[in-house]
């Protein structure tokens, strides 16, 4: 699969002219992250060495997309040829409400990061937790229940996240820190939502 270079990163704008924008592109543009900032985004290496070694004929892109352009921006991709993309700071916890449906990894942690087109529909799933949970079994032959875990930064989609996943498996210790008071309490409501029956 010959790819044809793409651009570093995509905006609201370059969507609403996508055609245009991306007639010579080859293999086309299905998958992408949608964030603000995106350049740091290492995914689109990830992403398109792993395209390429399944000989999957697409390709995956940053795009810039501001808080109040998320919404456009999920419009053109239900109306565009996309597959699914990914959503990081600061959309995974505003992108909940404005998919069509949300399993639970999602629901109950309050965020999502990725999302997929099937028949037109925005399905919104949430791979931190569960990918936190299991680096942490891989890298150090321990689970989570096994351990004291303090988050810096719990305010964010993937702070929701991570904590709700250590309160699911019950971790010895949690500790939340965040700049914002009010984002921190709100976490630890959601959160003793989630661990009280476990903690029966």
């Amino acid at each position: 699969m010959d790819d044809q270079s793409i651009t570093d990163r995509y905006t609201l704008a370059d969507l609403e002219r996508w055609g245009e924008i991306t007639r010579d592109v080859d293999p086309p543009i299905r998958l992408g992250v949608f964030g603000d900032p995106v350049a740091h985004s290492l995914s689109p290496q990830m992403q398109n060495a792993a395209l390429r070694a399944f000989e999957i004929n697409m390709q995956y892109a940053r795009f810039h997309i501001r808080a109040n352009e998320l919404r456009s921006a999920l419009r053109f991709i239900r109306e565009l040829d996309f597959v699914g993309i990914n959503l990081t700071v600061p959309h995974k916890i505003a992108g909940l409400p404005q998919i069509d449906v949300a399993d639970e990894s999602a629901s109950r942690c309050g965020a999502v990061n990725t999302l997929r087109l099937h028949e037109n529909k925005l399905i919104g799933a949430n791979t931190d937790a569960e990918g936190f949970s299991r680096a942490v079994r891989s890298e150090f032959s321990i689970d989570l229940r096994d351990l004291r875990v303090m988050i810096l930064g719990a305010g964010g989609g993937t702070g929701h996240a991570i904590a709700w996943q250590c309160a699911l498996e019950n971790c010895e210790r949690l500790v939340l820190v965040n700049r914002t008071p009010a984002k921190t309490s709100a976490a630890c409501r959601a959160i003793a939502v989630v661990s009280l029956p476990n903690r029966a």
